[in-house]
């Protein structure tokens, strides 16, 4: 299948029905401010000032949003990208147009998916990829990431990360941080907002959480017409997909044909909802509700009620006047099902800008991969498929192929004086003979050697080709798609993020490669 990604930087012209505002489209004209609601954004400060965060709003900006799903120790590096990528865009649209504009990352505290929140990989100084796994004790199936609870264990985790990662003298500070805002946080979500606020403390990304009550208040009209225009959404979306697959590009989401945009809690649990038979349906809690009691349960409680990854990008524009949102490439692939979902909510879609990607390395990584030819991408290939090209670059004698090559004439050499010495006298033969046993056993011994040392270096081979690819695609991934902050934070310390921020290449949506 085409690669949609690869198609959407390039602004082919048959994905142009797809989205809203195209890449080149944003920087034709000036984003649009308008004020924000002045509970949501009281709610905010609020927000802010208990994160510990520093960034600051007057309430009225235009914005560009990115987020990911709360995740332990902020989940994989890509997330760190999509925050930086925001705020540097964020800032060439004010500087562009001298439009009000400001970075807000979405942390997305509403979402269950536990299992893929839990696990955090950090490379570790003996170049290994560790999963570092929160087992908590609490049943936190289908829990809110804003309701999963925080263990002591948790404590261990970061304590594994710290003596596990390369460090320096800043390794104690951040250590220190993450067991007191640990400490400090309520719920998972609560941890990773609040680590995200120290991560970018010094620039003006705002954090936000959907949970928040005012957000949830002012989302309730999404919910509604939801309610009342049932699989309205889902069937746009699966129209979508349809015409995406007609082209030949995969869609990205592909929705049960009664599956509803919103989650309900129930027991503080978010449960699917389903229409079927016109009626609603929580088959987890063996409910059946008309329309009318839905929409009645949204009015009592509407902080029970969030959206699904689609809605969720509608509540975005109800809330925010949300000038661009900055994803990575399977989200660029699913906001272009979402043209016409936007158009029956009557919102604008934004412009879809790509996150900046990103490859952290060393001096030492570079001179290995240089010795080996290796290209970064190269490197997904896995070290079994790279060692024939690592071993041809440092090709090491065979000890066989050169004792051999020499033996014959090393031993015709010596034949003459044996020959000889045995005419002479019975020790003399005794003592020829013996020499000629001698230079056999000394040419073996010669040849072992030089085999030890061929498999020595086809050992030391085998090991740099195992470290560039777990230091640089593990497990045959982007490097950002499994390594967490934390194994390069406790030896670069907190200047690491301010240095990636101007480092990022947001404009030419290739990988950057950043030597630490």
């Amino acid at each position: 299948m085409r690669d949609l990604f690869t198609d959407y930087i390039a602004e082919a012209p048959q994905l142009a029905p797809f989205y809203g505002r195209s890449i080149r489209d944003l920087f034709d004209s000036a984003p649009k401010a308008a004020p924000w609601d002045p509970p949501l954004a009281k709610d905010l400060r609020n927000y802010q000032e208990n994160l510990g965060g520093h960034a600051r709003f007057m309430g009225d900006e235009a914005v560009v949003v990115t987020g990911q799903q709360a995740g332990l120790l902020t989940g994989p590096l890509y997330t760190i990208y999509k925050a930086a990528t925001a705020i540097r865009l964020a800032r060439k649209l004010r500087e562009r147009f001298g439009t009000a504009c400001i970075p807000l990352f979405w942390v997305a505290s509403d979402d269950h998916d536990f299992e893929e929140a839990r696990t955090a990989y950090v490379l570790t100084k003996a170049h290994e990829a560790l999963p570092l796994r929160y087992e908590p004790r609490a049943n936190v199936n289908a829990l809110p990431m804003h309701r999963v609870p925080l263990e002591d264990s948790l404590h261990d985790i970061i304590d594994a990360a710290a003596t596990q990662t390369r460090g320096s003298e800043h390794r104690e500070r951040v250590a220190a941080f993450l067991h007191e805002s640990l400490e400090k946080s309520a719920s998972l979500a609560d941890w990773t907002a609040r680590i995200l606020a120290r991560l970018f403390r010094d620039t003006p990304l705002v954090l936000f959480a959907p949970h928040l009550t005012s957000a949830r208040k002012l989302a309730a009209p999404v919910f509604e017409h939801e309610i009342t225009h049932p699989l309205e959404s889902t069937m746009l979306l699966n129209e979508a997909g349809k015409r995406l697959r007609e082209l030949d590009y995969a869609p990205q989401i592909e929705k049960g044909a009664i599956e509803c945009g919103f989650f309900i809690e129930m027991g503080g649990r978010r449960r699917k909802v389903l229409f079927d038979k016109e009626r609603y349906v929580i088959p987890t809690e063996g409910i059946a509700c008309t329309t009318s009691e839905m929409v009645a349960m949204l009015h009592a409680a509407p902080d029970r009620f969030s959206a699904n990854a689609a809605l969720r990008c509608v509540v975005q524009q109800r809330l925010f006047p949300v000038a661009a949102y900055v994803g990575g490439p399977g989200e660029l692939a699913y906001w272009g099902q979402l043209r016409q979902v936007f158009a029956v909510f009557g919102e604008e879609m934004p412009a879809v800008y790509p996150r900046a990607r990103a490859l952290l390395t060393t001096a030492k990584l570079n001179q290995l991969r240089g010795k080996f030819g290796f290209s970064p991408s190269s490197l997904a290939a896995g070290p079994e498929a790279l060692m024939e090209q690592a071993y041809a670059a440092n090709a090491a004698p065979d000890g066989r192929v050169m004792v051999g090559r020499h033996r014959p004439a090393i031993e015709a050499a010596l034949a003459p004086l044996v020959a000889e010495a045995a005419e002479v006298s019975a020790t003399a033969a005794a003592m020829s003979a013996n020499l000629s046993r001698r230079l056999g056993r000394e040419l073996d011994r010669l040849e072992r050697t030089i085999m030890r040392g061929t498999e020595d270096q086809a050992a030391a081979v085998r090991q740099q080709v195992a470290r560039l690819c777990t230091s640089l695609c593990p497990n045959r991934k982007p490097q950002e798609r499994v390594y967490n902050v934390l194994s390069f934070l406790f030896e670069h310390g907190w200047d690491l993020v301010p240095r990636l921020i101007e480092e990022l290449d947001i404009d030419s949506f290739e990988t950057k490669e950043i030597t630490l």
